[in-house]
């Protein structure tokens, strides 16, 4: 039996209203399911902004999620206050405004409109998170397949960041985002037949060295 989103989110929000009221200023819904890639194994990624957060809206969610139809899968996400979200990075804001589709209340008035500078520095930041990540995993650890696919996923969200500030464009695909970037960063975010984890890995970190200098060598507002 297929699993119905729409009709998930729908009850969610139903849910939330009845909890919060007129505290409740948006609802989302990111990650593959708002991609349509999800799968088996896939969350569910629910955006939930308040007017705003405090600590008993902590367990007053979780009363809400624990009553919740049965799922197949896991919730997960954010949950947070409408200023403390206008406070917050450029940098993650435009990764998290991009991949948000709003099922009620807008992002109007609540996240700024993007920038190709923001993206340039959540292209940065997101870059240089994977390079930590795999030069400590390679020299103090093991490059194992399971890191290169969890490196892979955290360096697709940086490459759409550097495509938009290049070009303006927000590609949610990551096939699609593949076949419109340069052949070093594709070979770095799809995967060759028989590739060893150490050849990934090289890719991969080629890939991080080239998004730090670019957004290094250009200017962060647009």
């Amino acid at each position: 039996m297929s699993f119905d989103i729409t009709a998930w989110m729908n009850e969610l929000i139903a849910r939330l209203q009845n909890a919060f009221g007129s505290r409740l200023t948006a609802v989302g819904l990111q990650g593959s399911f708002k991609r349509g890639d999800y799968h088996a194994q896939s969350d569910i990624d629910a955006v939930v902004i308040l007017n705003k957060l405090t600590p008993a809206d902590m367990a007053d969610y979780k009363a809400v999620l624990s009553q919740m139809p049965a799922s197949p899968h896991p919730v997960c996400g954010f949950l947070g206050g409408q200023d403390d979200l206008k406070n917050w990075s450029r940098a993650e804001l435009f990764q998290f405004g991009q991949d948000t589709r709003w099922l009620y209340g807008t992002a109007d008035g609540l996240l700024p409109p993007p920038t190709r500078g923001d993206a340039r520095l959540a292209a940065q930041s997101g870059a240089g998170t994977v390079y930590h990540a795999l030069v400590h995993t390679w020299v103090h650890g093991q490059l194992t397949a399971e890191l290169i696919k969890e490196l892979r996923k955290s360096l697709f969200f940086a490459l759409q960041a550097a495509h938009y500030a290049r070009t303006g464009i927000y590609l949610s695909d990551k096939k699609t985002l593949a076949a419109a970037l340069p052949a070093p960063e594709k070979s770095a975010l799809l995967p060759a037949p028989a590739q060893t984890p150490e050849e990934a890995a090289a890719d991969i970190l080629t890939c991080c060295q080239g998004i730090l200098a670019e957004c290094a060598q250009s200017p962060t507002a647009d």
